[in-house]
């Protein structure tokens, strides 16, 4: 758990988080934990060929969805399979929105704030 992203402020991108917490620790070998259907977008994002350098990715497999790590570097990308749990953070988003329940889905920690603030409420949602 990290504070890096929020106590930057302002617009975020794996590649800064990931620097500021190697700036910070130096030593540590860094994880990237994701979706199977994220890392394949991976290479798109901002400085990408830079991330593999400052971590390790794990690709999470999800319901439904055929993992390739074509085009990404197999040292530094390890796919690990886990129980079929079909959660996505989209998914959560959406039934916030919706004034769906996400009891469950997310801890209750989580879903507290998400009232507490009305996220993804209104027009902005």
């Amino acid at each position: 758990m990290s504070r890096v992203d929020v106590d930057r402020g302002g617009l975020t991108y794996t590649i800064d988080t990931l620097r500021d917490l190697k700036a910070q620790r130096p030593a540590a070998e860094l994880f990237f934990i994701t979706g199977a259907d994220a890392i394949e977008q991976i290479v798109r994002w901002k400085d990408a060929e830079q991330l593999f350098e400052l971590a390790h990715f794990v690709a999470v497999t999800r319901p439904g969805h055929q993992l390739s790590l074509e085009g990404l570097p197999a040292d530094r990308v390890t796919m690990l399979e886990v129980p079929a749990l079909a959660i996505s953070s989209t998914g959560v988003r959406e039934r916030a929105a919706s004034g769906l329940p996400v009891w469950y889905l997310v801890p209750d920690g989580v879903v507290q704030y998400i009232n507490k603030y009305g996220l993804y409420e209104g027009p902005h949602a």
